[in-house]
């Protein structure tokens, strides 16, 4: 994940000269480090002692914060708050979200942005309450060799949860070097596009743009699974 930044367009292209930015489940700094160099003044706040260290250690131009995504204040207001990569997702329940956006609401300016990337379990998936699916892909390195990407998702309908792993199996070209495995899972919080739309508005939002990827083509319901979302703070009068 250190040199993952398809996503960072989407980032620079929502927050323009919006100056003041707030990054919350900032992790080892990967965004926050790329937004200052490109001259926003970043705030990154996260509940890992470890991760912020690392962040602290590779990057001085931003103010790294230790805190609870969902009850931090920090006596101050930004123009603009993000949470990338799903981790919204990574509250329990939609009480948690609740709470989050709430105190996000009350730390932006007025007409602050909240830019946010969700993970959505997709319309079937909803629609029939399939527990587990499995896909397989196989990506062809410049080298010639192989990564085989597996996704396995178990999805709990009862509690709107979901286990996502993902396992990339590395295959140089023979002869070239050594093969590696390598995993990860995560739970995650599985709600409906509608359900994530309601929770922002209920918290004083109104959401202004929707895309399905990271080329910002338009959201497609039922069909990505990815949600990249702009909303203002304030609600239409």
């Amino acid at each position: 994940m250190m040199d993952f930044d398809a996503d960072l367009g989407f980032y620079i292209s929502a927050l323009g000269e919006k100056k003041d930015i707030l990054e919350l489940g900032c992790g080892s700094g990967r965004l926050s480090r790329a937004l200052a160099a490109r001259g926003h003044r970043v705030t990154g706040l996260d509940n890992s002692s470890e991760m912020l260290a690392r962040a602290r250690a590779w990057d001085t131009a931003t103010t790294y914060v230790h805190g609870d995504m969902t009850e931090f204040s920090l006596q101050k207001r930004f123009d603009a708050v993000i949470i990338p990569y799903n981790t919204l997702n990574l509250l329990p329940e939609p009480g948690k979200v609740g709470h989050c956006l709430q105190h996000i609401r009350d730390h932006l300016r007025d007409d602050g942005l909240l830019l946010l990337q969700i993970f959505l379990p997709g319309g079937a998936t909803l629609a029939t309450g399939a527990s587990r699916t499995f896909q397989f892909r196989i990506f062809t390195r410049p080298d010639g060799g192989k990564i085989i990407k597996e996704t396995l998702k178990n999805y709990q309908q009862e509690n709107q949860r979901m286990t996502l792993t993902e396992r990339y199996r590395v295959r140089p070209k023979q002869g070239t070097g050594k093969t590696e495995d390598l995993a990860h899972t995560l739970d995650l919080l599985a709600l409906s596009s509608a359900d994530w739309r309601g929770l922002i508005r209920k918290a004083g939002f109104t959401i202004s743009r929707e895309y399905g990827d990271y080329t910002l083509s338009p959201f497609v319901e039922g069909k990505d699974s990815r949600l990249l979302l702009t909303a203002k703070a304030g609600v239409p009068l």
